[in-house]
């Protein structure tokens, strides 16, 4: 990895990563571990934590080289859905790939399934378990700061850890998987090979095929019998279907009566409140009319004393002439009032009768709803599932016919039966020990290299581990599993499981067990791991528990760094630390990150 930019409103900025050792040092929420995630995210990894750091970035851009070839990857950092684009910087006539973090189509290469491809490693898969470019950041390629002290190479999954250390020993093997293959296919051939022969003479030892006519005369006999239980599963299935569109129909006729119900009763519903609305204003037409037809006392309306009696044409309450038409003003009021009631009656009748059909619809149509489900429900009951039954029972009757007229078919063509089948058996079990000799000869060869292999990968895991801390005596790595077990100078042997945390033995052994498989790979070409570890916060109990650990621990990296392979090329380390390191170290760059001077806020500008 050469450098990481990122671009913040508009402004390309950037952080440089030369060197083959780079310690981030600086207090715990300083930013660490956020830059160490930018590195993963920008190759289109799923599993690097999206920070707000990160996120407040519109881009972040990554230069790395591989095999001597100088590569750039481009991702949105607000748009975690986006594509990520590659670029051959070294090479101006290859097309830029714009790749989807996650393929959604078939045949469709994610950029972690690209960038996998560049570094070598094998896409590998064994039953579920099937390996990414994540599966190899999260075992082999780098510790994580919430992992690395108490959790094996990551933590993963046990299946993803042992098929990603496989991979990357050379050790899966998909030659092999086929030859296993082919033998449990060879196997499974002549096994039914023997059950078919050991079945027909279970057969003729009873007696049912002891001579051809006897096989003929059973053959003929199945052949009708399965003539009439086809034509009687043909004659069900028939009725089945009709069954089921009368059934169908009877649905449909059930949902329009249901349907019919509910307007009917809306309807009913409506004509009982306007019958309930004219009731009352009739009610109050009635009342307005009693009032006009029984008027008050003629008393005074100021001191309530009797009127006196006036002169025709005078009114009896002022004394006043009276004007020409207000002595009919009574009748006429009277008479209007009459009219209103007689009026609202009518209106009550006909809204009575309206109501009294509506109501009689809505029973009808209740009726008609309830005779339909009815219907429905004694059919689905009295004809449907019987039909759905006898066709089920006359298709299995059928079937089973079927079978039992093919084998006596079998048997009747092959009137020397028990010689032809010894003949395919026999080839079946020289195809089978064919197949299982290749396969135990691959086999064999494969557990040499896995047994040599291991073997020398713990050597090499011994020395680092006595190189960071002098007092263990002895170290294995299960062929298997790949866990480990340490014996450490007056203490009993543990695994990674019953490790301390306390002086950080369970970082040592993850981080020398890394070191180790590189020190594996520059000796041996057929362990593909790419010289590249990241590791996050190795140091915790520098200058607290177990300063002189921590500064032979610094030492591994920095050795292990530069320490180059055959082709020319060494291991980069990236690595944070809250501590400062003891002394300055020529081959280590460190990057001081702070509240005042962080990763992202405060990186230079890019001149690029």
């Amino acid at each position: 990895m050469e450098k990481l930019e990122f671009q913040r409103d508009e402004v390309w900025h950037v952080q440089y990563l030369r060197g083959l050792v780079t310690f981030m040092v600086g207090h715990s929420g300083a930013g660490k571990s956020t830059a160490l995630e930018a590195l993963l995210y920008a190759l289109g990894l799923t599993t690097a934590t999206i920070m707000p750091e990160v996120a407040a970035c519109h881009q972040v851009r990554l230069t790395f080289r591989v095999a001597g070839t100088r590569w750039q990857a481009t991702r949105s950092s607000s748009n975690p859905r986006a594509r990520v684009s590659l670029k051959n910087l070294d090479d101006e006539d290859e097309i830029e790939h714009s790749l989807p973090v996650k393929s959604t189509k078939a045949g469709e290469v994610s950029a972690g399934a690209f960038v996998q491809g560049l570094l070598g490693l094998p896409a590998a898969s064994r039953g579920a378990t099937r390996l990414t470019l994540d599966s190899y950041y999260n075992t082999v390629l780098a510790l994580r700061q919430n992992t690395i002290a108490d959790a094996f190479l990551g933590g993963g999954k046990d299946e993803e850890r042992i098929l990603v250390l496989e991979a990357i020993l050379g050790l899966w093997d998909t030659a092999l998987a086929g030859l296993e293959k082919n033998a449990s296919e060879a196997d499974s051939r002549f096994k039914r090979a023997k059950a078919e022969l050991t079945a027909y003479k279970k057969v003729l030892a009873k007696g049912g095929i002891s001579d051809p006519d006897r096989v003929r005369s059973a053959f003929e006999q199945k052949q009708r019998e399965h003539a009439g239980a086809y034509e009687t599963w043909q004659k069900a299935d028939a009725a089945r279907k009709a069954a089921m569109g009368e059934h169908g129909r009877l649905v449909a006729l059930h949902k329009a009566a249901d349907c019919d119900r509910r307007k009917a009763g809306k309807l009913a519903s409506a004509a009982q409140s306007k019958l309930k609305d004219a009731a009352a204003e009739h009610g109050r037409a009635e009342g307005a009319l009693g009032e006009s037809l029984n008027p008050p006392a003629a008393d005074c309306t100021c001191c309530g004393q009797p009127l006196p009696e006036r002169e025709p044409g005078l009114c009896r309450q002022c004394g006043q002439p009276c004007p020409d038409g207000a002595t009919g003003h009574r009748d006429r009021k009277i008479a209007t009032a009459r009219a209103k009631v007689e009026r609202l009656r009518l209106k009550l009748r006909n809204l009575e009768d309206s109501l009294t059909a509506a109501i009689t619809a809505a029973d009808r149509a209740e009726d008609v709803a309830a005779a339909a489900l009815k219907a429905r429900d004694l059919f689905d009951q009295d004809q449907l599932q019987p039909a759905l039954i006898a066709a089920q029972q006359a298709e299995k009757l059928a079937h089973g016919l079927s079978r039992e007229t093919a084998r006596l078919k079998e048997w009747l063509d092959s009137s020397d039966y028990l010689v032809k089948q010894q003949i395919v058996i026999d080839a079946a079990k020289a195809q089978m020990e064919k197949a299982q000799g290749v396969r135990d000869a691959a086999l064999a060869a494969h557990e040499a290299r896995r047994k040599e292999i291991i073997g020398h990968w713990t050597e090499l895991f011994l020395v680092r581990l006595q190189q960071i801390n002098p007092d263990v005596e002895t170290a294995y790595i299960d062929p298997r599993t790949f866990t480990t077990r340490v014996k450490v100078r007056n203490e009993p042997e543990k695994v990674f499981a019953d490790c301390s945390v306390v002086g950080s033995p369970k970082v040592v052994t993850n981080v020398a067990l890394l070191l180790s498989l590189r020190d594996l790979g520059r000796l041996d070409p057929g362990v593909r791991i790419p010289p590249l570890l990241i590791i996050d916060s190795p140091l915790a109990d520098l200058g607290a528990v177990d300063r002189a650990t921590g500064e032979r621990l610094i030492g591994a990296l920095i050795d292990v760094a530069t320490d180059t392979s055959s082709d020319g090329y060494a291991c980069q380390v990236i690595a944070a630390t809250n501590d400062p390191l003891p002394r300055p170290y020529p081959a280590v760059r460190e990057i001081s990150v702070s509240t005042t001077k962080r990763f992202f806020d405060h990186a230079p500008r890019s001149t690029a």
